[in-house]
């Protein structure tokens, strides 16, 4: 039996050296494996949704909801919320559009709920936190409105509807330098933004800066805000600026809007009475107690009017009016000093996006 001998030296080493790079190369495969592993475990969570679900399927859906939440068909989205939601694991955006629906639904509590989860996945969801926004100012809990616009804000500073609300929140509460700063903020952003526009030019009028307020309230129109609201408020800021003439020709494009537009008609009959223009100024006044027979101001410069022309029937209509008291030309004109006009308040239409 040949029995070999035991090599020494420098072949010795060589057959051991190749004898380890075999079993390295035999155990590769292994370690492959275990890299490969590691690197599924680090993986983010939005490659193993990709990986694990219909990554196309779910976006989709999310895309369509977008599309019926977008075009205001909010009792149709709660359907396909449950289809996600039996699908697709939980992402920030169906948390998102269930709150949509439970606002539409006027079910608030719920909506903040679905809200908090949402900013939970994403604390800087703009969406998410002017949505918040948006309850609170419907609950009329101003501080905690502004806290969530602001921060909407913070995290989408381009986003002329979130400066808008935070405009409207300012304005509703008085502060009308800020709304007007937030306001021009929105424009900025957005210049076709025809509720901004109007925003900012009523914040103007409350700072008795009326040129800006009739340029802002132009620029609405312009953009299509084309309401009886708009143009009496246009009337407000020429009669504030002594501007009569326009005051009545804007009341006057009001009243074709909205024949009822009892603002516009008191505005114009005064109009016409500080021109002098007692037959118009009478008309108009007709026309007021027409809707309302119990507007005392109407009814006070209906019968100065008829005065004008017959002094003893526009006595005896005083005297119907005020009752029996001394001096009640007199009366009436201090009581008609007191008449106050103002413009109507943009409303109170907060924004989603």
């Amino acid at each position: 039996m040949f029995v070999p001998k035991r090599k020494d030296g420098a072949a010795g080493m060589l057959l051991r050296v190749t004898i380890a790079c075999i079993m390295v190369v035999m155990l590769y495969p292994d370690n492959a494996f275990a890299r490969q592993r590691d690197g599924m475990l680090t993986m983010s969570r939005d490659e193993v949704i990709k990986d694990s679900v219909d990554y196309i399927g779910m976006t989709d859906l999310l895309a369509y909801i977008n599309t019926l939440y977008l075009n205001g068909y909010y009792s149709l989205m709660k359907k396909y919320i449950d289809e996600y939601t039996n699908k697709y694991p939980p992402v920030k955006e169906i948390f998102y559009f269930s709150a949509i629906h439970s606002i539409n639904q006027n079910k608030h509590d719920d909506a903040l709920n679905n809200l908090y989860i949402a900013l939970a996945l994403k604390p800087a969801y703009s969406r998410a936190l002017n949505a918040a926004g948006y309850v609170y100012a419907l609950r009329r809990q101003w501080q905690q409105a502004l806290s969530y616009f602001i921060m909407a804000h913070r995290a989408n500073t381009y986003n002329a509807f979130i400066s808008y609300n935070i405009a409207l929140l300012y304005y509703c509460n008085l502060d009308y330098a800020h709304a007007a700063a937030w306001a021009n903020k929105a424009i900025d952003d957005k210049p076709n933004f025809a509720r901004g526009c109007d925003v900012y030019a009523c914040s103007m009028y409350q700072q008795q800066k009326y040129d800006e307020a009739l340029e802002y309230f132009g620029k609405a129109l312009q953009l299509g805000l084309d309401e009886d609201r708009v143009y009496y408020n246009i009337a407000c800021a020429y009669f504030a600026g002594g501007n009569h003439t326009g005051c009545i020709a804007e009341c006057t494009k009001a009243i074709k809007k909205n024949k009822k537009h009892v603002e516009a008609l008191m505005l114009l009959a005064y109009g016409h009475f500080t021109l002098e223009d007692y037959d118009a100024a009478l008309s108009a006044c007709n026309s007021v107690l027409k809707i309302q027979n119990n507007n005392i101001f109407a009814a006070v410069l209906r019968a100065l009017c008829t005065g004008k022309k017959n002094a003893q029937a526009g006595k005896d209509m005083l005297t119907a009016t005020l009752g029996n008291v001394e001096n009640v030309e007199n009366v009436a004109m201090q009581l008609l000093q007191n008449f106050q006009y103002s413009i109507i308040n943009p409303p109170v239409d907060f924004m989603l996006y």
